[in-house]
């Protein structure tokens, strides 16, 4: 099962552009995120016990590094390349971890509703902090305009 959908996901775009509906591609990179962030949300509380409110921050600051790269390379402040799937991807996974390795520490010292509160009260802190950044959208986030190249 796991492999006929590995298969599925991997011919997609094929299978889309065969249809006639590209729009599918863009479903199923949507289907794809939201389950990693789903997995992370099981990993939590479904393995570990632990409630959390804050699990979106690190679903939202991997977003923000992409989308980052990608304003800067648009603008010709950064090389074109730290937009292609091979550097950005990596950022996107490096930045949150490296972020949540200290605040998790943090994070990790409390129990029961303390744990809860603290994890939320760091979620609403990079929530407002990137709302605050108005070069980056502010209050409307920031878009992208295409997608991250592969070879």
């Amino acid at each position: 099962m796991l492999l006929a959908s590995f298969a599925v996901l991997a011919g997609l775009p094929v299978i889309a552009a065969a249809v006639g509906r590209p729009d599918f591609v863009t479903l199923g990179s949507q289907v794809c995120i939201m389950a990693i962030a789903a997995a992370g949300l099981d990993l939590l509380m479904g393995r570990t016990g632990l409630p959390s409110f804050g699990q979106a921050a690190w679903f939202g600051l991997g977003g923000y590094t992409v989308a980052i790269l990608a304003a800067h390379a648009g603008d010709g402040s950064l090389p074109g390349w730290v937009t292609g799937a091979w550097f950005a991807w990596p950022a996107a996974i490096l930045v949150p971890a490296v972020l949540a390795l200290g605040i998790g520490a943090l994070c990790l010292r409390t129990t029961g509703i303390s744990f809860i509160m603290i994890t939320l009260a760091f979620a609403q802190m990079f929530f407002f902090l990137l709302v605050a950044l108005k070069a980056y959208g502010g209050d409307d986030g920031l878009s992208m305009r295409r997608r991250n190249a592969l070879p």
